[in-house]
């Protein structure tokens, strides 16, 4: 277990619930489909359904170029398909790597930019778990792979992203005794990588990185108990991740805070996270009964050379930011409803209500911002824990001032992991089934799915796969 302190061990469940998720299809969409078709690309084949399959997929747009990663339980490897075309379709499947001998294995990511394609992976080898990164520079037509961390401790929790030729791979690394976060970069793509260098470097637990990567500039915050309480500390790299600033101190100290999300455009950097600070009298209190955690903000116009003062901007788990240009919106999860922020310059709107659980339980939600536009994605079990899954859209056209009614994307599978993207005035959204054989489901066959939007998603066309 890479988490070692127990009090923030519900806002883990809570938080390790939201990451990469999904988008949403519009008029104009290339119709839904499947990936990948039959056995020859895994999802044709027969497996034992337990809690450890995982469906991950992952996907990155680069311009015309769409590449979709998933790992195949069956074949024991990480598979890409790669589409020229903007998705309209794709080449054949190829091997990115093989996971023989290696258990437990999460596709946890990609970049791409230009011919450089890096998908991110993470496994368990003879009982410690190690960091993977497999990269291409031939737009994904062949992969070489390496061990990130390769050390004598587990390496857990890998994040990426990456600016120009500049790759940045951290993870929370237990090789010093405590857990630390650890950072490297490469300067070619993602075909080599620096020494990794410890920028938590604390001793206290070091957990739950997130990176931005932005021109010249990389971003880290995570949060760590040095000072008794874990708290959210945030460093800033102005040349490559060559030196950082001084750790700083973005929550209070005085109670448990983490699991932060992060963005940056420009000089602006923008962080929320979850606290379990009761007496602030900052939070709004209406967005969710009163034991739940309260929700921070604070964002810089200065490259994170300097912060505004934290503000409570309402109460619920999970919290996500994401910021183009001068608008930044943030979303998380209340007890009843999931809840919207958003600031267009230095004015914060009031949180509102954007969507409603209706006897569901929220598994995971995904944000995009793109202009004026704002998606957000919900990914939701039916009640009682039945197997049906339901991915609902919700999207403002106005900056967050007001926000569609939701509508259904897919309604009743399986839906095990989704990814999305919003590039210029596409949208672009991939998931993973799975279906089951049986009444009973103990076995189940995966399923890969495509779609995508060219303007923006004011409509939804849907086609069975």
């Amino acid at each position: 277990m890479m988490i070692r302190d127990r009090r923030l061990v519900a806002l883990l469940i809570s938080s390790l619930l939201v990451y990469a998720v999904m988008q949403y299809v519009g008029i104009g969409v290339i119709p839904l489909r499947s990936i990948i078709e039959g056995g020859g690309g895994g999802g044709g084949d027969l497996l034992v359904n337990d809690p450890m399959l995982k469906a991950d997929v992952a996907m990155a747009v680069e311009g015309s170029s769409v590449y979709i990663a998933w790992y195949d339980s069956a074949r024991e490897a990480v598979m890409l398909r790669a589409s020229d075309d903007g998705g309209s379709s794709f080449r054949d499947p190829i091997l990115v790597s093989s996971t023989e001998g290696v258990g437990d294995v999460r596709v946890r990511g990609i970049v791409a930019r230009g011919s450089y394609v890096n998908v991110l992976w993470s496994g368990e080898v003879d009982g410690q778990y190690d960091i993977f990164l497999s990269n291409s520079n031939d737009g994904a037509y062949t992969f070489s792979t390496m061990n990130l961390s390769s050390n004598d401790g587990d390496s857990g929790y890998p994040v990426m992203d990456a600016s120009g030729p500049m790759v940045y791979v951290a993870w929370v690394d237990l090789t010093y005794g405590n857990s630390e976060v650890v950072l490297r970069v490469s300067t070619d793509g993602g075909s080599t990588f620096s020494d990794p260098v410890n920028v938590s470097n604390s001793p206290g637990e070091s957990e739950a990185p997130v990176l931005v990567a932005e021109g010249s500039s990389v971003y880290m915050a995570w949060h760590d108990n040095s000072h008794g309480k874990f708290a959210v500390i945030f460093r800033a790299s102005h040349d490559n991740g060559s030196t950082f600033s001084s750790p700083f101190v973005l929550s209070s100290v005085g109670a448990d805070a983490g699991f932060a999300s992060m963005d940056a455009d420009g000089s602006s950097v923008y962080i929320v996270w979850m606290g379990n600070d009761s007496s602030s009298s900052d939070a709004d209190s209406t967005t969710t009964t009163d034991d739940g955690y309260n929700i921070y903000m604070r964002y810089s116009n200065d490259g994170g050379r300097s912060f505004t003062d934290a503000m409570g901007i309402g109460k619920g788990r999970a919290p996500i930011v994401k910021a183009d240009g001068p608008l930044a919106c943030m979303v998380w999860i209340g007890d009843d409803a999931l809840y919207a922020s958003s600031m267009h310059g230095e004015y914060i709107r009031d949180a509102m209500r954007v969507a409603m659980y209706e006897h569901t339980s929220v598994r995971s939600v995904i944000l995009d911002v793109e202009g004026n536009d704002v998606s957000i994605l919900i990914l939701s079990d039916g009640a009682g824990g039945t197997r049906g899954s339901s991915v609902v859209y919700v999207g403002s056209r106005d900056s967050g001032l007001t926000f569609s009614m939701s509508s259904k994307v897919t309604d009743g599978g399986a839906v095990d992991d989704v990814s999305m993207l919003s590039k210029g005035r596409g949208v672009y959204i991939a998931w993973s089934e799975k279906v089951c054989t049986n009444p009973e489901c103990t076995h189940v066959r995966l399923s890969y799915h495509f779609g995508k939007s060219n303007d923006g998603g004011h409509q939804f066309i849907m086609k069975g796969i």
